[in-house]
Parts: C-alpha cells; structure tokens; sequence
C-alpha cells in the first residue's frame, strides 16, 4: 500500500472544495444549503438526553464541514495553525 502524503490529502481536499463550491454556488445547491442549515444547525443542540445532544452536535458538524471545506483553503489551514 501507497504511503499517504500531507500533499495527496491537501490535493483531494482541493478537489473536493472544488466540486463543493461549484455545487453550492449553483441555485439548487444554495437551496439544498440553506435547507440543511435550518434543518441541523439553526435549531436546538442541547437536550436532557444526552445521546440526543451528541446526534444533534453532530448534525451540527456536518454542516460546518461542509462550510470550512467549501472554503478551503483557508490561510489557516494552509499554515496548519
């Protein structure tokens, strides 16, 4: 097996920016964006149940990934800081 290279994992996470932003800057993808938003991130993370909270943060991340990784990359991740 192929070692993995910190440049093969910032090529296809350019890769994947690439598709996701193009997808997202399209109207339907706008649309289907905003309906995650309000579905899994506006709405309440925190429950009694603490399982509950957990599936609802994780809901949460993927939106935010989808976010961070539509703007990769980012200065920040470039410098790993």
């Amino acid at each position: 097996m192929a070692k993995v290279t910190v440049e093969d994992v910032r090529r296809r996470l350019r890769h994947k920016s690439a598709a996701l932003t193009e997808f997202m800057n399209s109207p339907i993808g706008k649309s289907i964006i905003e309906a995650l938003e309000e579905e899994f991130y506006h709405g309440e993370l925190f429950d009694p149940d603490p399982y509950k909270t957990a599936f609802n943060c994780g809901q949460r991340d993927v939106v935010t990934y989808l976010h961070q990784l539509k703007n990769y990359p980012s200065e920040d991740i470039e410098s790993g800081t």
